[in-house]
């Protein structure tokens, strides 16, 4: 049975619908934000206009490769709606854990893309990344950067306090506080792992080996020197010159004046910028950890 609306959802509803905004969804993992933000995807479209979400879930994306943020863009006129892609920022993770900076810097990003595109609602999801110290801090750092105008919040009992409770006292954001869905399910670590291996395995097929040279090509951040030993599968972000992520190799080989990856992408041309992840792929789309001190 159907649960019914609450007054916080239907007004909600009424925000959405009429004025726009830019609005963060909250939550513990396998609560319903990503689900939520296809179906305000659908409102918003149903009424004749487009939309953009930005997809902060590293490591269960909707619109992108796990390890990336991604922005995309729904237009009117199709039924369900097509994301378009607009743009995507490598960080190289799966967790915000270890590069809470690169990913408030890349939300931030990718925020003033979405703006700089005049379009009216913006809809972001996040990781559910919530609870303890450092959760609270992230989130709360967050919220201070792109300053929504409206935070959506999912919450079984009250894992979201600390974070709502210091917003509900913000002049520039209102709160709401929305029931999870009774369908929702926790997924287990492995079921979340097998959907991220399931994204790699269909996104590195019909691989092109390029070799970069490094006088031609910068590095934004640290890389492994030639020493580091055996990092096949690293993930490495393929940048342009903004630094915004045209695809994503693995690493196939190194040396101190080049670096060689295998990507989907045919051509490598408007590339300017290599970021070394901290996740390295196999063949059969495995992940395995490597941290930076490794190096």
């Amino acid at each position: 049975m159907a649960q019914p609306l609450s007054e916080d959802f239907r007004a909600l509803l009424k925000v959405v619908t009429g004025q726009g905004g830019v609005f963060l969804v909250l939550g513990r993992t396998d609560v319903g934000k990503s689900t939520l933000v296809q179906s305000l995807v659908r409102l918003v479209t149903a009424r004749g206009e487009a939309v953009a979400v930005l997809d902060a879930d590293l490591g269960q994306s909707t619109y992108g490769l796990p390890t990336t943020l991604n922005l995309v863009g729904c237009s009117p006129g199709t039924e369900p709606p097509v994301p378009e892609p607009i743009a995507s920022i490598f960080i190289g993770a799966t967790s915000p854990v270890g590069h809470l900076l690169q990913t408030l810097v890349g939300c931030r990003r990718l925020l003033d893309r979405a703006q700089g595109l005049g379009v009216r609602t913006v809809l972001i999801d996040t990781t559910g990344l919530v609870e303890g110290p450092l959760a609270v801090e992230f989130k709360l750092q967050k919220i201070d950067l792109l300053r929504p105008t409206h935070i959506l919040a999912l919450a079984w009992r009250d894992e979201l306090d600390p974070i709502l409770r210091a917003c509900e006292w913000r002049d520039d954001t209102i709160v709401y506080r929305l029931p999870v869905a009774t369908a929702a399910r926790e997924r287990s670590a492995e079921e979340r792992r097998a959907s991220r291996q399931d994204k790699y395995c269909r996104y590195f097929t019909g691989l092109v080996r390029h070799r970069f040279k490094l006088d031609t090509v910068g590095v934004w951040g640290r890389r492994p020197p030639p020493s580091a030993g055996d990092l096949s599968g690293l993930l490495v972000g393929l940048n342009d010159g903004q630094g915004f992520c045209l695809g994503v190799g693995r690493l196939y080989a190194c040396a101190a004046d080049w670096v060689e990856v295998q990507t989907p992408l045919t051509t490598v041309a408007e590339v300017k910028l290599l970021r070394f992840g901290s996740v390295a792929i196999d063949a059969q789309g495995n992940e395995h950890p490597v941290s930076p001190r490794e190096w």
